[in-house]
């Protein structure tokens, strides 16, 4: 803290306070509880001539002790250089400033300072006084640093979970890797009967491992973009099918809870599976080709996702019968809300109704984008669709 004896005082400034006294503005300011100082530019270094009875009980210093004194001697170690530049420089130029600054008492304790100057003039405008309210606001600031450093360890305690979440999901992944790996080996060595029914447990893995996939991608865990995951199953099956089958998807820009994304991505790829089958085993491979949509309904509020068959260059068509669900659709169907039905008056044959409040619609990411802004959920990932 600044030594008083190291202050400059202006000569005949002590005095000034009794002539003062007389002047009405100075004896409201001195019955006023905000404590308040005047200072005269006009005099060397702009000391205080007058201080209310609030500042000293503030300060806890003598009025001899402050008149004839610069204001700078409430400041310390922690004042800020910046802002006391700023005082300055609001002196110099004639202008009022608001300002909060870090002072310290007479008995050296430290207290925060709303600080408020405005220049007064005289009846011909000549600059006369500079007066200054004082607030002690040190409540106010110290609950604001405690809510800043709450803040700060709440975001490095959610940064925390997130990274172990993300580890969890990648480890998950990896695991997901290795079973495949397993069942190709499986495979090669099964009956060749049983090798198409290995390659669609494996493409049911996949599923999962493409949702753990995004999640790594996307830096989130909260929800995933699903037209990209439908166009990656459908890629998946191709493969599968040996590109005996094509499928196309046209899908909205729509983010899944990653909560629903499990169940929902298997439902998904069961019923494109199913239409695969279908056009393989109708004898129209090369002539038909899988349609996946997916939309948000607003004036019903769902999601539908419709699964079908269409024929090359016509209208949609029904092309034999898709097999009804199976237990696995079923069970996932009931698990998050959905409703399943059969349309076969249309070229799209399966409409999948999911409440919408499994989705968040993000119109600034255009379908395919490997980027979408992630709304993180309420809640954690649930594996219970993996049974």
């Amino acid at each position: 803290m600044t030594n008083q004896k190291d202050v400059p005082r202006a000569p005949g400034a002590v005095q000034a306070q009794p002539g003062l006294e007389t002047w009405p503005f100075a004896a409201i300011v001195q019955a006023s509880d905000t404590p308040t100082l005047l200072t005269d530019p006009r005099l060397p270094d702009n000391p205080i001539v007058f201080a209310n009875d609030a500042f000293l009980r503030l300060t806890g210093y003598g009025r001899d002790e402050v008149l004839g004194r610069n204001c700078r001697f409430l400041g310390g170690p922690g004042t800020d250089r910046e802002v006391r530049s700023r005082v300055r420089t609001a002196v110099e130029e004639v202008r009022p400033l608001s300002a909060r600054l870090l002072n310290y008492r007479r008995d050296g304790s430290a207290f925060w300072n709303q600080l408020h100057i405005s220049p007064i003039f005289d009846e011909v405008g000549m600059l006369a006084y500079f007066v200054a309210y004082q607030h002690d606001v040190t409540g106010q600031v110290e609950a604001e640093q405690a809510l800043r450093q709450a803040r700060r360890d709440l975001e490095e305690r959610l940064a925390e979970r997130e990274r172990l979440i993300l580890e969890v999901h990648d480890r998950v992944r990896n695991n997901l890797q290795t079973v495949i790996a397993l069942l190709n080996l499986e495979a090669g060595r099964a009956d060749p009967s049983l090798r198409q029914q290995f390659n669609l447990i494996t493409q049911r893995v996949r599923v999962l491992v493409g949702i753990h996939e995004q999640l790594k991608s996307f830096g989130q865990w909260a929800a995933i973009d699903f037209g990209r995951h439908l166009r990656e199953t459908c890629a998946g099956l191709e493969d599968l099918f040996a590109d005996t089958v094509t499928a196309t998807v046209e899908a909205e820009p729509l983010l899944c809870d990653i909560q629903a994304a499990v169940p929902l991505g298997l439902i998904a790829n069961e019923l494109i599976a199913a239409c695969f089958r279908q056009v393989t085993g109708s004898g129209a491979v090369g002539r038909c080709r899988v349609r996946v949509q997916l939309s948000h309904r607003q004036e019903t509020g769902v999601v539908e996702l419709a699964v079908g068959v269409t024929g090359a260059g016509e209208a949609s068509r029904p092309v034999g019968d898709l097999p009804g669900p199976s237990a696995i659709v079923d069970v996932l169907t009931e698990q998050i809300g959905a409703e399943l039905a059969f349309d076969p008056n249309a070229g799209t044959r399966v409409r999948l109704t999911i409440p919408a409040r499994c989705f968040t619609l993000s119109p600034s990411s255009p379908s395919g984008s490997t980027d979408p802004q992630v709304r993180p959920g309420p809640s954690g990932p649930d594996y219970s669709a993996v049974r």
